[in-house]
Parts: structure tokens; C-alpha cells; sequence
């Protein structure tokens, strides 16, 4: 694996300085924003990364995998990945069919099937308020929802079709506007004979989904003014519903960024870099936040928020790259980053673009 140049040279004069840093620095607290759809939370550290190991450690976390490599770039803010979903082609899920396989879906003469399987967590789930294993038809679940919130209103609901894993059959999608800040999408497959909701998620005012003609889903919102979230997912031709991953991107730091795992703080302190031009990018594969083990990668960038690379900025990165190092989490520079994400699409079989 090869580590970029001025990155490993900057990281070992970091560790060299950093020899007789005082490792009881003083920790002032600095509580993130709560939760926002994307439900990002406490991060888990990464065992056997330790501080202790600091001194003669080698900074391999931020190496490429050369059989990994490719020339794709991640989206760092919920708008770059919808400009992302753009480019890719795959779009919104539109009309695509006169067949009428979900005609009685629609018209509510049929009903579905809830197996749990695709919920998301969100403000609200269909968890609350149907049975596993239990059919109802389009109205009852949002007659059922009310339960949770008094939406006031008859929902708005759009159909569509997609064609998840691309295989020429098609799917349901459900598009429910609930109330002026609420919403509902739902994909629904005809499985053996049944229709069967194999995905649904809650949106708010602070959030958005788009789900794409292909299955593949992207969900965000903004925790705070300065943190947005971006989830990554799909719906596969089977109807089963895969989690990729997510990133929280904060932006302009305070004078410590806190980490919350269980009733355990730790901050890490942003003392003596340019902390208000830094960006830090916490990055996760499991979709359960109790179960997320976090990685993380930064930038810099000027004040018109667009990124820059500069000298100054370089060694606040490599900087910063060590406090976190020593606390023992795993770091990647973009480039890592990207072989990690490809690594991952290819584990889960994720048909779009990263």
C-alpha cells in the first residue's frame, strides 16, 4: 500500500513534535447536535490503536489499497451527493411502466405485507404501529401512523415504479407526503404471490430521501448549521433492503471535538490548528448507530467553504491526524477513503456510483 507523499511526511514530523506532547491535555466539553435522520451518534473506538502506540507507530490506516484504486470522488455535504445522484443518471424513480401489477396496491384493493425488514430508523418507524407478518392495505398504514402523529390530513400519496438491481422487474414505490414536515417513502415487491414492503422511511422538515430508478436510496438532513448527514443504501432485485454507509460532516470546529460512545466522552482538543477552516468527515458502515466502529477523514478549506489545500492547512490536517490517532481511531486520507467505499460496494454488491 502507498501513502500519499506529503501526507506520510507531514504525519511522521507530527509524531516527532508530538513526543513529549502532554497526553492530559485539558478536555473542555463540546456536546454535538442532536440527531437528525440519519441518526448519527456516538462514535466507538477502535481497539488496538492506542495511544501508547503513538511514538513508533506508522500511519497505514491512511494507505490505498493499490488493488482498490479508482477514479471516483465521495460527496462531502448532503448537496454534493445529490449533485453525485445527478451525474450518475439514475434520477428520481419515474412512471416507467403501463403494466398493472400494483394496480390493486394502488386502488386499495389489495394489501401488503410488514416483515420489519426495511425499516429505517427515523422520527417514526412502521415498526410503532403494524404487526410482522401482518397485511394492510395503503390507507390502514397511514390511517395506523396517525396513531404516532396527528397529521391533520389526508396523506398525498405519489406511485411510481423502480427497478431495483436492475433486472427488468419491477417495484412499488410509495411517496407520502403526511403532513406539511412529514413524510413516508415506501418500496413495495411482489414476492411469491404477495406485496411486500420492502423498505420505508420517515422524513421531517430537516430531511430528505431520494430514492432512485435503479433501487439505490440516499437520505440526509443537517443535525446543526455546521453538521449535515448523508446516508447511502439500496433495495437489491430480491427486495432486500442494504445498508452501504454514511458520513457526518462537521465543519469549522470548536475548541474540542467531542466523541460520545455510551456514557464515555472523549474530546480531542483543536489547541493551535486553523480549527475554524477544518472539516471533519466521520464515516460508518453500520446503519444502527449502538453498533457503528467510526473512521474518519478531514480537509480544509477558505471562507467561502470551498475546499483548499494549502501548506498551513496540510500540517493542521497531519496535526489533528495524531490527536485522533492517539485517542485511537482509524484515519484515511481521501484516497483511502475512496478504496475503503469501493471495497465495500463491491462486499455488498451496491450498484451505483460513489
Amino acid at each position: 500500500m502507498e501513502t500519499t507523499e506529503w501526507l506520510e511526511s507531514a504525519i511522521n514530523a507530527a509524531f516527532q513534535d508530538r513526543y513529549n506532547y502532554e497526553e492530559d491535555v485539558m478536555k473542555r466539553n463540546q456536546k454535538m447536535a442532536g440527531i437528525a435522520v440519519a441518526a448519527v451518534a456516538a462514535a466507538m473506538v477502535i481497539p488496538g490503536c492506542g495511544a501508547n502506540d503513538a511514538e513508533n507507530a506508522t500511519w497505514s490506516s491512511i494507505d490505498t489499497p493499490a488493488e482498490s484504486k479508482a477514479e471516483n470522488t465521495t460527496g462531502k455535504t448532503t448537496e454534493a451527493a445529490s449533485e453525485s445522484t445527478a451525474e450518475n443518471g439514475a434520477g428520481n424513480a419515474v412512471e416507467n411502466s403501463d403494466g398493472q401489477t400494483y394496480a390493486d396496491v394502488e386502488n386499495g384493493t389489495a394489501k401488503v405485507k410488514y416483515t420489519g425488514k426495511g425499516d429505517v430508523p427515523g422520527y417514526f418507524e412502521l415498526s410503532q404501529v403494524l404487526t410482522v407478518g401482518e397485511s394492510y392495505t395503503i390507507s390502514e398504514i397511514f390511517d395506523a401512523l396517525n396513531q404516532i402523529e396527528d397529521f391533520q390530513q389526508d396523506a398525498e400519496i405519489t406511485y411510481s415504479k423502480v427497478d431495483c438491481g436492475s433486472d427488468g422487474n419491477e417495484e412499488l414505490l410509495v411517496e407520502a407526503q403526511l403532513s406539511a414536515g412529514f413524510g413516508l417513502d415506501m418500496i413495495i415487491k411482489k414476492i411469491n404471490d404477495e406485496f411486500v414492503i420492502c423498505y420505508d422511511q420517515s422524513t421531517t422538515e430537516r430531511s430528505y430521501v431520494t430514492v432512485n430508478a435503479d433501487g439505490t436510496i440516499e437520505s440526509g438532513g443537517a443535525s446543526a448549521a455546521n453538521i449535515h448527514d448523508v446516508d447511502y443504501a439500496y433495495v437489491d432485485a430480491s427486495g432486500e433492503y442494504k445498508f452501504f454507509y454514511g458520513v457526518s460532516e462537521t465543519l469549522s470546529l470548536m475548541e474540542t471535538y467531542d466523541i460520545y460512545k455510551g456514557d464515555s466522552l472523549t474530546s480531542i482538543s483543536t489547541e493551535g490548528i486553523d480549527a475554524e477552516h477544518m472539516a471533519v468527515l466521520e464515516y460508518y458502515f453500520e446503519q444502527n448507530y449502538e453498533e457503528r466502529n467510526y473512521f474518519y477523514s478531514f480537509y480544509t478549506f477558505d471562507d467561502s467553504y470551498s475546499e483548499v489545500e494549502t501548506e498551513a492547512g496540510k500540517a493542521d490536517i497531519a496535526e489533528l491526524g495524531v490527536r485522533f490517532k492517539d485517542e485511537g481511531f482509524l484515519i484515511y486520507d481521501s484516497e483511502g477513503i475512496n478504496a475503503v467505499l469501493n471495497e465495500k460496494a463491491q462486499e455488498i454488491g451496491y450498484p451505483g456510483k460513489i
